[in-house]
């Protein structure tokens, strides 16, 4: 499992000025994006774990952990010349929804057992957009 560490609370909508209808056809929703800097980070090296087919959820902007279960359905490459900068797209299908105990991220966490090197107390260490745990 994937955890996607949008606690900034990015609306990707937004930020892509992506609609249901301006969307490609057959493409799920995104549900996060990484830039290649946040990638060379070495507290996101478990990008390399980040493969289509892949189960994923994603830490909101209210600090918890929504009960939404995507299936990675693809990685997309994004370049933008504005900024000179790139990275990666990735879409999700919702394929369930889970009873996630706790109020708070951190709690959920440590309630379910979720471990990982890069996560303090339950918390995402500084620095940290992803994480690859074999819990939840």
């Amino acid at each position: 499992m994937i955890y996607f560490n949008n606690l900034q609370g990015r609306d990707y909508k937004s930020v892509y000025n992506e609609t249901v209808k301006s969307r490609d056809q057959g493409d799920d929703p995104i549900i996060f994006d990484l830039h290649d800097t946040q990638i060379a980070n070495a507290m996101n090296h478990d990008w390399q774990y980040v493969t289509k087919g892949q189960m994923a959820m994603v830490v909101q902007g209210d600090k918890k952990l929504n009960s939404t279960v995507y299936k990675i359905t693809k990685i997309e490459r994004i370049e933008d010349a504005i900024t000179q900068s790139s990275g990666y797209l990735v879409r999700g299908a919702v394929i369930s929804k889970l009873a996630v105990k706790g109020s708070r991220y951190d709690i959920s966490f440590m309630l379910q057992g979720v471990s990982h090197k890069r996560l303090t107390d339950g918390c995402f260490q500084r620095g940290v957009n992803l994480i690859s745990a074999a819990d939840y």
